[in-house]
């Protein structure tokens, strides 16, 4: 039976409903403001208190005068259930990145089965460790068990989030058995509907009640708690509804606090972030940009209400890390125009992704892609239109024969002057076939040398005699190289090219026009 994790949240309706509340002033206490401290509470007891108010006495089940009373600075949330669903949604689109099937069960929990990716991720310790930053880059406190079974997982997670078992992870079936019979039968789902009863006949842990005699059992609490300890042992299948991403990603968050500049939204964006690389996983898929939307706080009668950031990139991605990378770099070179109160990401350009396989030696297309992740990494800090790239072009003029444009630019044409009689396909760039990013085209090789550096503009030679100079007298030291090209659109050439040296054995490129017969430098040899 594969591997189940299960996430426990004892504090998320606290911290979901945290963000939902506004604020309110806390008293003062002898001229002084009482130290704030907030506590989810319904029409009459606490529910769930965080550390501050617990330090100060207030525990679950306390009234609300009475919790007032011992924490003057108390402050009281009202459970929003709309809004705890929504988080935990949000949640569970994160954690799609490890794993299709994740569930969401009662108690606050979620359910993942991780038996499919243990490999992928490096074991059990490993991927549960990764869950764990996710869920705290989601801004919770999680409480995570792994077992075979689902109902086992979840009732590990229950015990740990109570501190009721020091036993968390278990991956053999006869292990779980062993633990659960020692767990106390208050952490079954059934417990608080049946707690005295089971209390009055004297069972005590999960193990009791299983050695009870079955025809009781059913009799007096029915059928359900049978099938429950059967699917939690692995004696019994337990199927469940996993949830389903949607058709489209589009995510937003309520901002806690306004936000002045652009470099703290980072923290809130991440989450949001975190959200779109599961939705990706879950999708098999990978974007090359999205939008990230800003709703600004109405400060001043001239400020927008909403504005807009637009990250792209050149190959599709979907690792959350380099995205956010992308983001930072990207933040820190914008100024709000008014502060921000809210968050919106939107996935746009999304793209069919296949992960890469393991091989025994390492390939190229891992190379090319972490070599394309490091270019958009420069051009997100230092601008995209200052990493070039060098493409190929079917000229045999040397100036025109290459050139230089942006690293995003999918193989269009460099802009160049009108032709007074182009071709159908030169006019258009569009059909011109697309070089691939790294790869060199397949082009036989010139008989003669090419210098790696030409000249933005060929230097006109000085003569001696019947010799070139550049600095010292120039010798041509290879057979004549003549290209005749450019006819069709006005700028025609007809030249001799030569490799020359001078008398330091430094080598250049030359030609001379056969009509005029004038030398140029074009070209310098390293």
């Amino acid at each position: 039976m594969p591997p189940a994790a299960s996430t426990s949240f004892p504090s998320a309706p606290f911290e979901a409903d945290a963000e939902a509340n506004a604020e309110v002033d806390a008293g003062d206490v002898d001229g002084r403001a009482a130290p704030r401290c907030y506590a989810l509470a319904d029409h009459t007891r606490i529910l769930i208190a965080d550390l501050d108010a617990l330090r100060s006495g207030v525990e679950p089940g306390s009234t609300r005068s009475h919790a007032l009373a011992l924490a003057p600075g108390l402050v009281l949330l009202e459970p929003d259930a709309a809004h705890e669903t929504r988080a935990f949604e949000s949640l569970a689109l994160a954690l799609l990145a490890y794993t299709p099937k994740v569930s969401l069960a009662q108690s606050h929990t979620l359910l993942l089965e991780v038996g499919s990716g243990l490999r992928l991720f490096g074991g059990v310790r490993a991927l549960l460790a990764r869950v764990a930053t996710t869920v705290a880059g989601c801004g919770h406190v999680a409480r995570i068990a792994c077992a075979p079974t689902a109902w086992g997982a979840w009732t590990l997670a229950q015990a740990r989030a109570t501190r009721a078992s020091h036993r968390w992870h278990v991956l053999k079936e006869t292990t779980l058995e062993r633990v659960l019979d020692a767990l106390p039968v208050t952490l079954a789902p059934f417990a608080a509907q049946h707690d005295h009863a089971l209390t009055q006949i004297g069972c005590a842990t999960l193990g009791d009640l299983r050695r009870l005699p079955r025809d009781g059992i059913v009799r007096r609490f029915g059928d359900g708690v049978l099938g429950w300890l059967a699917q939690a042992r692995g004696e019994a299948p337990d199927p469940r509804v996993w949830f389903a991403a949607p058709p489209s990603f589009h995510a937003s968050l309520e901002l806690q606090a306004r936000v002045e500049s652009a470099e703290a939204l980072l923290f809130a964006a991440r989450r949001l972030v975190m959200q779109l690389a599961g939705w990706l996983a879950a999708q098999h898929a990978a974007l090359s940009g999205f939008e990230l939307r800003l709703e600004h706080e109405l400060a001043s009668r001239h400020a927008p209400r909403t504005s807009s950031l637009t990250i792209a990139w050149a190959a599709p991605s979907r690792d959350a890390e380099h995205l956010l990378w992308l983001l930072r770099e990207r933040l820190n070179q914008t100024e709000l125009a008014a502060p921000v109160i809210g968050l919106a990401l939107v996935a746009s350009q999304v793209s069919e992704y296949a992960a890469p396989t393991d091989t025994l030696f390492p390939m190229a297309e891992a190379a090319e892609a972490s070599l394309g992740q490091l270019f958009e990494r420069i051009g997100a800090r230092l601008g995209e239109q200052n990493v070039l790239q060098l493409f190929t072009e079917d000229d045999h003029r040397p100036e025109l024969a290459m050139s230089a444009r942006p690293y995003r630019e999918s193989g269009a044409k460099r802009a160049r002057k009108p032709r007074k009689a182009a071709r159908p396909q030169e006019a258009s760039g569009a059909d011109a076939p697309v070089q691939s990013v790294f790869d060199l085209p397949e082009v036989p090789l010139p008989t003669q040398p090419r210098p790696a550096w030409l000249l933005e503009k060929p230097l006109k030679l000085a003569m001696r005699g019947d010799r070139p100079v550049y600095r010292r007298p120039l010798k041509t030291i290879t057979r004549t190289e003549r290209i005749e090209s450019g006819w069709w659109d006005g700028e025609g050439v007809g030249r001799d090219y030569y490799v020359a040296a001078d008398d330091q054995g430094r080598m250049f490129w030359l030609y001379r026009e056969r009509i005029g017969g004038q030398w140029y430098l074009q070209g310098l040899f390293g």
